[in-house]
């Protein structure tokens, strides 16, 4: 009897890492790459390539954010649409709804009257709603704005920032999110931007899901030449990474 107590000890021991290793700590990095595509020929030639590429780092309370994203079309050999976008926003939480923020943005889109939009902003965020099925997050906070435009003078201005992000989880594997962002500028005040990204998305795989984006830019005073709204609806193939 007292041989089989250190044996059983032994076993414990052996046991206990082996249980442990089962349980791989989470990753603090999550990302996902979007990609689509089309072409016609025939009567009509048309090209269109899009590029969504996400990538977040958690580490409570602090976070890390990195956007990026590309849409070219052409239509007969000839570019109609190219915009090109990244942006990175820092987070750090202080309690369960509250964080601060602070984040910097580069968009080139010549097509809407702009070689590079620069934006530095700070502020706050509020969740609202913390799930599972519904979430929702304000941001509010200031802006800094360098506009180096393709006709006319330049920008420089300090505006604000107000902001909405949802997401309507529908099952197990589709959700609906929306991000809508308003714009203030405090220098030309009906200089004013709103942004709006939707997107419906439904798993194929583990890591592969189908994804239908449907974004709205206005600009209620846009460059010269150039009309107030662009819009641009995607479908798309997205991998986790």
């Amino acid at each position: 009897m007292r041989k089989s107590v250190p044996v059983c000890l032994l076993i414990v021991l052996l046991a206990v890492p082996a249980l442990g290793a089962d349980e791989a700590p989470k990753s603090p990095w999550s990302g996902s790459l979007g990609l689509s595509f089309l072409s016609t020929t025939g009567n009509s030639q048309t090209q269109s390539l899009g590029l969504d590429l996400g990538a977040k780092w958690v580490s409570d309370p602090w976070g890390l954010e990195f956007v990026g994203k590309f849409l070219r079309s052409s239509k007969g050999g000839t570019t109609d649409a190219e915009r090109s976008f990244a942006g990175v926003r820092g987070t750090r939480s202080v309690s369960e709804r509250w964080s601060l923020f602070a984040g910097f943005s580069g968009e080139r889109d010549t097509f809407a009257g702009f070689d590079l939009r620069a934006v530095v902003e700070g502020g706050a965020t509020y969740k609202f709603l913390l799930g599972p099925v519904h979430e929702l997050a304000f941001d509010g906070g200031l802006t800094w704005t360098r506009e180096n435009r393709v006709v006319g003078k330049d920008r420089s201005f300090l505006g604000g920032l107000l902001g909405a992000t949802y997401k309507w989880t529908l099952s197990e594997t589709a959700a609906f999110t929306e991000k809508l962002r308003l714009y203030p500028d405090f220098d030309q005040t009906s200089a004013w931007r709103i942004t709006s990204e939707s997107a419906l998305k439904a798993s194929l795989t583990g890591r592969l899901a189908l994804q239908l984006g449907y974004d709205v830019r206005y600009s209620n005073r846009p460059v010269p030449g150039f009309r107030k709204t662009d819009t641009a609806t995607t479908v798309s193939l997205v991998a986790s990474l």
